[in-house]
């Protein structure tokens, strides 16, 4: 073994988005061997990695009902067991609470209170676990002070699914959910979503479209003219992706463009949330509130696809040789 391995175990679908291909050709250059798994095959032979990098949130999720992603989790998790020098990124626990919106929620409601400093926060929210008469769930957004609209989501954040939102503008259209969801009160932001894109202790914030502002509180009693608006239903990849378009997207001309968030929060963001997560290949989509320039967090996702980040390979090829270089230390000592 040349002590500088790095095994990869991603979908087909990843490794293409990425181009591990390319990225292995530069960790070649530095000395550092790429290896991509194949969960399908015992990994003892394939091995030993001083480092893998993965992606399993499709194991992880389906392994909840089929036998052979369980069968493929069970031999990933002996291998990590029986190998403690191995070094995951990212740990497997730390990154299944990410693919639950009810626990990455909990963490996000917590920024308020360590951040508060920083005029940081994340929007009331409010964990719909079944479906409960719509009485009892309208009764719920008041007592967790949700305001309309509210943009509802899925409780497991993979899969395509988990891209299907809606925005509801009344008490009434919470009729129109399907639990387990979340539900998160919307913050007019200008269209302009913040993606910041964590590799290791770098980070980078990338500007990307986002919904268009909306006029606050229930339509019926503060605009009677679109008392009647039905719920909008929405795939935030057609709304947030580079160079989409949407009408959902579109403003008005008048809407002075926000400035972007502080360097010193972002940094200030990351930090906390790293510690909080124990990660070091995430994403955060946060927006600024157009009435109070607070920093908002709306989500946080797992090994995002760090598109419009130049400097992904260079940022992530240092991340592992910091790794290599701490395991070489600790084999030395």
């Amino acid at each position: 073994m040349s002590g500088r391995r790095v095994g990869f175990c991603l979908s087909s679908k990843k490794r293409r988005r990425m181009n591990l291909d390319a990225f292995a050709q530069l960790c070649e250059k530095r000395g550092v061997e790429v290896v991509e798994i194949d969960l399908t095959q015992p990994l003892v032979p394939q091995g030993p990695f001083d480092v893998i990098v993965h992606k399993l949130s499709d194991v992880i999720v389906e392994a909840e009902h089929d036998s052979q992603s369980q069968h493929l989790l069970a031999n990933f998790q002996s291998y990590v067991s029986t190998h403690p020098s191995t070094i995951l990124v990212d740990p497997l626990p730390a990154m299944s609470q990410l693919l639950d919106r009810f626990t990455s929620y909990r963490i996000m409601s917590q920024l308020h209170k360590s951040l508060r400093d920083r005029l940081i926060c994340s929007p009331p929210y409010l964990e719909i676990h079944s479906v409960d008469d719509l009485s009892s769930i309208q009764q719920a957004v008041i007592t967790q002070t949700l305001s309309f609209p509210v943009v509802c989501k899925t409780r497991v954040a993979h899969g395509s699914l988990s891209h299907e939102m809606s925005l509801i503008f009344s008490a009434d259209s919470l009729a129109d959910i399907h639990p387990p969801c979340v539900l998160q009160s919307f913050v007019n932001h200008g269209a302009v979503l913040h993606k910041i894109f964590v590799v290791g202790d770098r980070h980078y914030c990338v500007e990307r479209p986002s919904l268009k502002n909306f006029p606050p509180g229930p339509c019926a009693i503060r605009f009677p003219d679109t008392a009647d608006r039905k719920t909008i239903f929405f795939n935030s990849h057609h709304v947030s992706k580079p160079e989409c378009s949407s009408d959902l997207t579109a403003m008005d001309e008048q809407m002075p463009h926000l400035l972007p968030p502080s360097s010193e929060a972002v940094a200030a963001l990351v930090r906390e949330l790293r510690v909080q997560l124990g990660m070091a290949l995430f994403g955060v989509d946060v927006i600024i509130n157009i009435h109070t320039h607070t920093l908002t967090v709306i989500d946080i996702n797992i090994f995002p696809g760090y598109e419009g980040v130049p400097q992904f390979f260079p940022s992530l090829l240092a991340y592992i040789e910091s790794l290599l270089d701490t395991n070489s230390s600790a084999d030395s000592s």
